[in-house]
């Protein structure tokens, strides 16, 4: 859909949508002075009631709804990575690592599971949503008040420290096309006493699965030729059994109970459509738990927030079993692993073909959040504030495979307990179960990642500046410990040398460390007249052996009473992860031509050799309070990146540099493993353009209208090329050549809330443009629709609320259509992977949404 038609119906309602209420709004993110300039910085903010009106049952959904959001993981990609089971949220398309998350202006630790693209990201599942007051979303990097790594932004999540009462949130969420179910619970109590407030919440949250094979077509491309096939070495006859024929020197065998052993009959080979194994939405239980109590003393304030969350992956089905690479250089000789053939054979398949269940992969994840921070007052002018914050990750994987060494035994008939029993390759249907248990492993890890920070503040005047000065001391750490059975070695040069004892996942290597960051930092806010307000702050931070100082001025200058201007720029600075530094495993990747299937086993490799990367930033803009008391705001924003940190991408590294010794290739020259490792990019050049209106409108009798758009514009996302080294402009595209997200070029969210007495109806609408996906598309899947273009999507949210009163409690009874017209996620041509952009685009189709909210 061209942007043409949405854009003409979102500047109808902003011109003809006419307020009388004045919109202001007092923000402190990004800020940490106690009286910060209003609108100096383009700051967006999700009230409570917004958050009640989306209806998100996980709080990584919110992203769907912030337009300067791209490429944030909002749902589980469970063919790639291992961080199914958790959430992130990014700014500007960068990594996960560039937008800063914060609770309650407090940092919280990354994960020790990293995503797919190798980064450390702060979890954000950890927060309850009933718990939940504000969002805040700095759109803008460099922020000297929280850390110098907030490069893309910040998001900053608000929760409650003074609700009083009792209230309950039930909800209950399905798709309407398939049996995906989400329910919800939610209490949060809330009671003040004399000079203290107390608060407790319990956020509970079931789902139940959505398999790939609910959906049709999403997982076609997910095709594997290693089903159960066989290459006879010469001319041979077989004279019984199911085999039975004369076979010529490098004839093809197809199992010949493919069909009924599950796979797919294509020629000569018997394929395995593994794709429709994994699912789209996993089977999950999350139980969050939430405590704040503030006390007031006169001559000091006190708060202490503790956030506990549990998150439980119950299933995660994948492959019964991973294709048998090593097998494609060596042959099967005749009388081993059940062979009827009279001269060897090489086989291409894996253990248990199509023919079982699929073994799951749980995941058990569990963080926290505990801080405590006390405020003293100094005199009328200054104040101290005193913080401590602890936060802790830990994600415990279980990923089944086949114990390498095992199956060998089986296939020389030494398998099973005692050593008697033998694995039959050509007849997968009947093997015994014994056999399979012997036979059946898992790569099992847990990684965590704690911090513990430090904070001090100290607030005053200066001659009369508002001023700020302050430190922060802090420990971040980080733990992969894998099982004896599943750990790996490598070399100085991080080559692997010997993987674990499994047929396919091989791994990784076990580390610890921690480091230490300090950093000095100030604001300074002065008001040179009624018009032009400037603010200028620094930090100094050392990492290590790393440091940097980042300086950042800011202004607002006021035209008139309804025209101002505003402005910023600054430097930020983000060292690299530990994991980024130190650690390497072993994953099972996609890589296109990689042998008969386009997994390979990817070895990951960490560089201690990474600098810091550093960015400039800057931003320019206007507010335009109309005289009907509609406002209007507009941003140029850029982002100037040097050395940003990437992961090589293996399957760019596999075609641009074939002969090179991190291509792992067989006898026949397929290629079984590719060594990747990080590296920093000479530069990335970003821009864009936000635009933001919102007005109110009352109607007396006939209730309230209010309206708000925003929307985001990317105008370049320069990143240079890997073989000229000119820089490519990646907006609207897909970027399946670099470990980076897709790059939509326009993102345009619309929010309409009319009231009347006690109904309330809102509608909402997402709109994400197209991109081009230059993957080559084989002529089979062109026969099958796909095409390089990725199509825009604008999908419709439609809500009523009815209030009800009694004496004893208020009801609120909702019912919301979720995609209300049922749009389907565009298509993506990306073999052998989904054929969806999980990063971008929701999968379920429409979801019919039924709340209730009882308050006391």
């Amino acid at each position: 859909m061209k942007l043409k038609i949405p854009f003409l119906i979102y500047c109808f309602f902003s011109l003809t949508l006419i307020a009388d209420t004045q919109i202001e709004e007092i923000i402190t993110t990004g800020s940490i002075l106690n009286n910060p300039i209003e609108n100096s910085s383009p700051i967006d903010i999700i009230g409570q009631d917004d958050l009640d009106d989306l209806n998100i049952i996980t709080i990584g959904e919110i992203s769907k709804y912030i337009a300067s959001s791209t490429g944030s993981q909002f749902q589980t990609n469970a063919l790639d990575g291992t961080d199914q089971g958790m959430s992130s949220i990014t700014l500007r398309g960068l990594d996960h690592t560039s937008t800063l998350v914060l609770i309650n202006s407090k940092r919280q630790t990354s994960a020790g599971t990293t995503s797919n693209e190798g980064e450390g990201y702060v979890d954000i599942n950890i927060i309850p949503q009933i718990a939940l007051r504000q969002v805040h979303i700095l759109k803008e990097g460099a922020t000297t008040a929280y850390g110098s790594d907030a490069i893309s932004g910040v998001v900053n999540f608000l929760t409650q420290d003074d609700f009083e009462g009792v209230k309950l949130n039930l909800n209950q969420q399905k798709t309407t096309n398939y049996n995906q179910r989400d329910s919800s619970l939610g209490i949060l109590f809330g009671k003040k006493y004399d000079n203290s407030n107390f608060v407790f919440a319990i956020d509970y949250i079931d789902r139940s699965p959505l398999n790939a094979s609910e959906i049709p077509g999403i997982a076609e491309l997910g095709l594997s030729t290693l089903g159960n096939s066989f290459k006879v070495s010469a001319d041979d006859v077989v004279d019984s059994g199911v085999y039975q024929g004369s076979y010529s020197e490098n004839q093809w065998v197809a199992d010949p109970n493919c069909v009924n052993n599950g796979g797919i009959l294509a020629g000569p080979f018997c394929k395995f459509l593994y794709g429709e194994r994994f699912n789209i939405i996993n089977t999950e239980e999350h139980i969050k738990s939430y405590l704040s109590y503030m006390f007031d003393a006169q001559s000091y304030q006190s708060k202490t927030t503790l956030i506990y969350a549990d998150i439980s992956v119950k299933d995660n089905p994948q492959s019964p079993s991973y294709p048998a690479l090593s097998f494609l250089s060596r042959k099967i000789q005749p009388g081993i692993g059940g062979s009827p053939f009279n001269v060897p054979v090489t086989w291409y398949g894996r253990p248990l073909g199509s023919a079982y269940p699929s073994p799951n992969s749980p995941k058990d994840i569990s963080q926290y959040h505990l801080s405590h921070v006390i405020n003293f007052d100094v005199n009328e002018i200054s104040d101290i504030e005193i913080s401590i914050t602890n936060s802790r990750h830990s994600n415990i994987h279980n990923r089944p495979d086949t114990i390498d060494s095992r199956f060998e035994d089986a296939l020389n008939g030494n398998g099973g307990p005692e050593g008697n029993l033998a694995w039959n390759i050509f007849d997968i249907s009947d093997h015994d179960p014994i056999l399979i248990e012997y036979i059946s492993g898992s790569e099992k890890s847990k990684r965590s990642g704690e911090l513990t920070v430090i904070d001090l503040i100290f607030n005053t005047k200066i001659f009369n500046m508002e001023s700020a000065f302050g430190m922060q001391v802090s420990n971040d750490k980080i733990s992969i410990k894998y099982d004896p059975s599943s750990s790996a070695s490598f070399d100085e040069s991080g080559y692997l040398i010997k993987s674990a004892d499994l047929l396919f996942l091989g791994g990784g290597k076990s580390i610890s460390g921690s480091r230490n960051k300090r950093a000095l930092f100030s604001e300074f806010n002065k008001d040179f007249n009624k018009s032009l307000n400037v603010s200028f702050a620094s930090r100094y931070e050392k990492i290590g052996a790393s440091s940097s100082f980042n300086p950042k001025i800011s202004f607002k200058y006021s035209l008139n009473d309804l025209l101002s201007f505003r402005g910023s720029a600054g430097s930020s600075f983000v060292a690299p992860s530990m994991a980024q530094l130190f650690a390497s495993e072993i994953l099972l990747g996609s890589i296109r031509g990689a042998s008969f299937s386009d997994k390979a086993r990817v070895i990951q490799i960490g560089n201690p050799n990474l600098k810091p990367a550093t960015a400039n930033n800057s931003n320019i803009g206007l507010i335009w309070k109309m005289q009907n008391n509609s406002r209007l705001t507009l941003d140029y924003w850029s982002i100037d990146y040097k050395n940003r940190i990437e992961l090589e991408n293996g399957s760019v590294k596999a075609s641009s540099d074939p002969d090179s010794i991190d291509i792992i290739r067989n006898d026949q020259g397929f290629i079984v493993g590719v060594h990747t490792s990080f590296f920093n990019e000479e530069k990335s050049e970003i821009s864009g353009i936000d635009v933001s209106f919102d007005t109110y409108y009352d109607f007396a009798e006939m209730g309230s209208l209010s309206y708000k758009i925003q929307g985001t514009s990317f105008l370049d996302y320069l990143t240079p090329d890997k073989d000229t080294g000119f820089l490519i402009n990646r907006v609207g595209l897909y970027n399946f050549d670099a470990h980076m997200h897709s790059i939509p070029k326009y993102k345009i969210n619309s929010f309409i809330k009319w009231e009347r007495m006690k109904t309330k109806v809102n509608i909402t609408s997402r709109y994400i443009s197209g991109y081009d996906n230059k993957t080559p598309v084989s002529s089979s899947h062109a026969d099958l629709g796909y095409t390089n273009k990725v199509e825009s999507s604008i999908m419709f949210d439609i809500g009523v609320e009815q209030y009800f009163n009694t004496n004893k409690y208020d009801m609120v009874i909702g019912i919301n259509a979720i995609n209300v017209f049922d749009k389907n996620a565009p298509r993506l041509y990306n073999p052998p992977d989904f054929s969806f952009d999980p990063n971008v685009h929701d999968a379920r189709g429409r979801l019919i949404n039924l709340s209730i909210q009882l308050n006391f």
